[in-house]
């Protein structure tokens, strides 16, 4: 059975990033996989486009789209990676499962491309930002690259289908009141703020267009699942930022509100996505994901920044860490980044991360895919009592087990640090009913059965002492112990910290009378 330890020194070296978000339970973000598919996306021919830029996944394989960084139209595509969760962390080229499933001649210079995938089809759009078709377009297709022809009547949802002279983003609109999902296509304007079209799913005609509720300089949106929309500005004045409106209709959004305010700089890739958290572990928050792109360019400040839906910023990731399987990856410099989530259906929170470079971009940056995980914790904490002892419990390292009821085989190991009260607080992954065991060095173990934790949770143990060789049992073998060090203090040859069973730095008669007391007995197992 796998374990995991989470001491700091773990969890550091495993790329994994704590976000508190709120009092009853944490998020942790671990990477777990990180692949370099720089040589896919090289600006040729057979290549997916310049830089990478947008991901999706549809429970099982990952899908990265191009899009063309340098002038003139040129060639853009995805690129399918198949079982990409078991899959080590590398370097990818095209082979087996390793495929470009779709190709496009796109527009290029500040436009983009973006993707999701929905119900067995990827909706996708080139050129965005452009105003002339086929340069630019919106499709549908299967995972493995055919188009649906008959989608809005001849395979390509042009800007006459929608009614727009341009079209510069996608989401998938969940809808209101049970009116169902649509996609939603985003228009910029410099001047004046426009409307949000919907545009049905199967059939790809327009089903209605909302008020003018998108900013100017518009972006990207994103909705949460009650159809509250998420739009995110960036121009080259300083009223920049993510606002949001509250959907009061099918196609009517309350006045949009400046949630997270910042100023970045006059670029179409910018990104914001609502990840519903809260589907999973009702005491988290859903949470907003978003990156900046600034004029000039500053690499430090390319990152993915998370914050929950009031806009209070939570913590951010620079792309840098070491993967669950060991790889050491950089950050990501001035790469163009794109984000998608997945909740699978065991309740795990995916983050599928890319960031692309551009010819601008400095010298190691890569085009890579990364995929994260936002793990919540609940708080175990509570007291520790460590029966006759008189030395600094501060000290004494106690080891936290964390098993399925009735097993003695640890899902989870923390080495915990008591202070001087003998408090300790520690943060679990795991959620449900589980046995919570406690043992100090000379101190005998103590289980506590069939622990709740779905909450928050306080436990108490109590640890008698005396198993000096740390068997879980007091008997001879530990009076041999005691004798062969009686009369030691620190420095002395036969010193043994574990024979001082009351802390005051020397084996005596106090030690030999709490073994005595203690004589023949068994911790928990």
């Amino acid at each position: 059975m796998k374990r995991f330890w989470f001491t700091a020194v773990a969890c550091l070296a495993m790329g994994v990033f704590s976000l508190t978000v709120s009092a009853h339970a944490d998020l942790q973000l671990k990477l777990l996989r990180s692949f370099n598919i720089s040589s896919i996306f090289n600006g040729s021919a057979e290549g997916c486009g310049d830089a990478a830029i947008d991901p999706a996944f549809d429970g099982t394989n990952v899908f990265v789209a191009g899009f063309r960084s340098t002038s003139g139209a040129g060639p853009v595509g995805i690129l399918r990676i198949d079982n990409v969760l078991s899959l080590p962390s590398g370097s990818l080229s095209y082979g087996a499962g390793v495929t470009k499933i779709f190709g496009w001649n796109a527009a290029g210079v500040g436009r983009d491309t973006r993707m999701f995938y929905y119900d067995g089809y990827l909706y996708a759009g080139f050129g965005l930002g452009q105003g002339t078709n086929p340069d630019t377009a919106i499709v549908r297709l299967n995972p493995y690259g055919v188009v649906d022809q008959l989608w809005s009547s001849d395979g390509i949802l042009s800007l006459a289908d929608v009614g727009v002279s341009r079209y510069d983003t996608i989401a998938l609109d969940p809808g209101y009141a049970g009116s169902g999902p649509a996609l939603a296509v985003g228009t910029l304007n410099t001047a004046s703020q426009q409307a949000i079209r919907r545009v049905s799913l199967s059939a790809g005609m327009l089903l209605g267009t909302s008020n003018t509720v998108a900013p100017t300089y518009l972006r990207d949106i994103a909705f949460a699942p009650n159809g509250d929309v998420y739009m995110y500005r960036a121009s080259n004045d300083a009223n920049d930022g993510i606002f949001k409106a509250v959907r009061t209709g099918v196609n009517s959004f309350n006045t949009p509100v400046r949630l997270i305010p910042f100023d970045t700089g006059n670029y179409q890739e910018h990104r914001v996505i609502y990840v519903p958290v809260s589907q999973v572990n009702p005491a988290l928050p859903d949470l907003l994901v978003y990156n900046f792109r600034f004029s000039p360019t500053d690499p430090a400040s390319h990152k993915i920044y998370i914050a929950d839906v009031n806009g209070n910023r939570l913590g951010e990731w620079d792309g840098s860490g070491v993967t669950e399987d060991g790889v050491e990856v950089g950050g990501f410099n001035d790469s163009i980044i794109g984000v998608a989530y997945y909740i699978t259906e065991d309740g795990r929170v995916l983050l599928f991360v890319v960031g692309g470079q551009t010819p601008g971009s400095p010298a190691g940056t890569i085009d890579r895919l990364s995929v994260l995980e936002l793990v919540s914790t609940t708080k175990v904490s509570g007291t520790v009592t460590l029966n006759d002892y008189v030395g600094d419990v501060g000290l004494v390292p106690v080891l936290f087990e964390i098993r399925n009821p009735g097993e003695t085989d640890p899902l989870e190991t923390h080495e915990v640090y008591l202070d001087s009260t003998g408090a300790y607080e520690l943060s679990t992954t795991l959620r449900g009913t589980y046995d919570v065991a406690a043992k100090a060095s000379h101190w005998l173990r103590q289980v506590l059965p069939n622990v709740n934790l779905t909450a928050p949770v306080t436990l108490n143990f109590s640890l008698t002492n005396g198993d000096i060789d740390g068997d879980n049992e007091v008997t001879l073998l530990d009076f041999g112990s005691l004798v062969a060090a009686f009369g030691s203090v620190p420095g002395d040859s036969n010193w043994n910290p574990s024979a001082d069973l009351d802390g005051d730095d020397e084996v005596t008669l106090l030690d030999f009378g709490v073994l005595v007391r203690n004589f023949g007995l068994m911790g928990d197992e």
